[in-house]
């Protein structure tokens, strides 16, 4: 088991339309019952800001939320994350352990959500494991609500024969696009504040923006790596930072 862990570390988030919007399907989505979903979107669009956000916005005594990240986990290690979750003692075998989780999971007062990040990681075997795990009684709905987030690969990765199963049972599907143009200013002043925000004029900020694709993380380190290019209280300007955006790595 690579990382596992109840919450997704905190970050301030800048709540961008489409951000608010995934944000609101969800949250609208989770009290009509189990489903599978899927979020996809660009590394640093905020996929798991908005996990940590509807954690944070649910009903503690009714939804219990397990956060799960991780690289390369077995099937089997999905199912005794699951029991460990619960408190449940590992059986001797993988199945008698995914049994008793079941048990478990249908006597439980709440509902249980399952956020699996970084989910395009996963082999195809754990992926499948989690739709086991959810549908282990044949005769009724999922006993758990799954929720998956990773890099916009991992919607095709679902087409794959073996997996289509899965796919099909995905009732929500959404994506982080990222900034819209009319919402690059005020992010900036949410996340330099209105003295360095203020230095970055127009052509600059247009600049920046196709640079970084829109995608929230990438726009505030290429601003910063452009601000130091200036001494401190200069206004930016298209000569003083070109060789900043054009050797610019965002990795």
């Amino acid at each position: 088991m690579a990382h596992a862990k109840n919450t997704p570390a905190k970050k301030n988030a800048f709540v961008y339309s489409d951000f608010d919007d995934a944000k609101h399907r969800i949250l609208k989505t989770i009290p009509l019952g189990p489903f599978y979903g899927l979020l996809t979107g660009a590394s640093g669009t905020g996929k798991t800001t908005l996990l940590r956000e509807v954690a944070a916005s649910l009903d503690r005594h009714r939804f219990q939320v397990h956060y799960l990240a991780q690289s390369h986990a077995s099937s089997a290690g999905l199912g005794r994350f699951l029991a460990e979750t619960l408190h449940l003692t590992p059986r001797r075998s993988h199945t008698e352990t995914l049994r008793a989780v079941a048990q478990a999971l249908r006597a439980l007062p709440f509902r249980i959500l399952l956020f699996v990040d970084e989910a395009h990681m996963l082999p195809d075997e754990a992926l499948q494991e989690v739709r086991l795990l959810a549908e282990s009684e044949l005769d009724s709905p999922p006993l758990f609500t799954v929720f998956f987030s990773g890099l916009p690969e991992l919607k095709g990765r679902l087409e794959v024969p073996a997996l289509f199963p899965l796919k099909r049972r995905i009732s929500l599907y959404l994506s982080l696009s990222g900034l819209k143009k009319d919402e690059l200013t005020p992010f900036l002043l949410s996340r330099l504040g209105e003295a360095q925000a203020g230095r970055i004029g127009p052509e600059v900020l247009s600049a920046i923006f196709e640079r970084a694709r829109g995608i929230p993380a990438m726009v505030e380190s290429l601003s910063k790596r452009c601000l130091e290019e200036i001494p401190e209280g200069e206004p930016l300007g298209m000569d003083a930072i070109s060789e900043a955006l054009e050797s610019w790595d965002p990795q």
